[in-house]
């Protein structure tokens, strides 16, 4: 009997302290209703929102929490049946999914937002009947919105030689201090065209002591010019074909036939803990006038101009003493 009153002491008293919303309608010159939603004690936005174009016809649906975007929201385009033309569904980070659609209501593309609206991670896009057409990789880097990998795509799945990416591995991700993990990268699809592509080279960039200073999340301690006057120091592993000895580094001869556009290395940990291996996959373009000889040094008279691509990856690991 006692457990029953605390228990209805308790629904009242919560019932008591649900805090009354204010209603705020807001009109057009017109007259018309611009926006209706809800405000609590504190004058935040709580609970549902509605927004209307000026000819009545509704322009946005969903919920605030706390003053923010919460669960779904919809915008829908200006026409008579109200069809949605994006979608965001908000996570309690901040982030959300926005998807958006052609006016026949098959998705366009689809991916995750931060707070700040720039898009992360993979987003896909769809033609208008709906079928796969390519997919983009973003990451912030140095503060901005960054298109790090691009695969264009067939109806059938093959994937088409535009955009750029890579393809790489570490073969383990948990490892004790005293192992090493084996490191594969290679160009999947080049940054240039066909008959650029002989003139390029490959490597990888990783910070030079990760103990001391690792790339930062948006690599915006990364060196910003050739002479690392700026950034912290890196080192540089070359192609397979710059290396004296590429079977040694292979873990298995099958891994690649192209040396040129091959980078293997191995990469042994100098602390233990949770930690994560971040660099960057380098593809350069160098055109030189081949009337004038090559300089050794950096101040090549030769080299017209020169075009890189950075592919940014991370990849967490774990270390243990033994």
């Amino acid at each position: 009997m006692y457990k029953k009153l605390l228990y209805l002491f308790i629904l009242i008293v919560l019932i008591g302290c649900k805090e009354k919303l204010t209603k705020v309608v807001k009109y057009y010159d017109n007259g018309s209703i611009e926006r209706i939603y809800f405000l609590d004690s504190d004058s935040v936005k709580q609970g549902e929102v509605k927004i209307y174009f000026s000819n009545n016809r509704i322009k946005l649906k969903g919920k605030y929490r706390d003053g923010s975007f919460s669960d779904t929201i919809y915008h829908y385009r200006d026409e008579d049946k109200n069809i949605v033309e994006t979608q965001n569904y908000y996570f309690n980070n901040g982030t959300y999914l926005y998807k958006d659609f052609y006016i026949n209501g098959k998705i366009k593309q689809e991916g995750l937002s931060n707070k700040n609206d720039q898009r992360i991670g993979l987003w896909k896009n769809y033609d208008k009947d709906g079928n796969h057409h390519f997919t983009k990789e973003y990451k912030i880097i140095d503060g901005k919105e960054h298109v790090n990998q691009m695969w264009v795509t067939l109806p059938t799945g093959d994937t088409l030689t535009e955009g750029a990416s890579i393809r790489y591995h570490f073969d383990k991700n948990k490892l004790q201090l005293t192992d090493s993990i084996y490191a594969f990268f290679q160009t999947d699809v080049s940054s240039f065209v066909l008959e650029d592509q002989e003139k390029t080279t490959v490597s990888v960039v990783l910070p030079k002591d990760y103990t001391q200073a690792n790339f930062v999340p948006d690599f915006s301690n990364q060196p910003k010019d050739p002479d690392e006057k700026d950034g912290i120091p890196i080192i540089k592993i070359k192609s397979l074909k710059e290396h004296p000895n590429p079977m040694a580094v292979l873990q298995n001869p099958i891994d690649t036939t192209n040396y040129k556009k091959t980078v293997a290395f191995y990469w042994k940990p100098k602390r233990a803990g949770k930690d994560t291996i971040r660099g960057y996959f380098k593809e350069k373009l160098t055109l030189v006038d081949e009337s004038k000889p090559i300089q050794l040094d950096k101040d090549q008279d030769s080299i017209i101009t020169s075009y890189t691509k950075q592919i940014f990856f991370e990849f967490p690991v774990e270390v243990t003493k033994d």
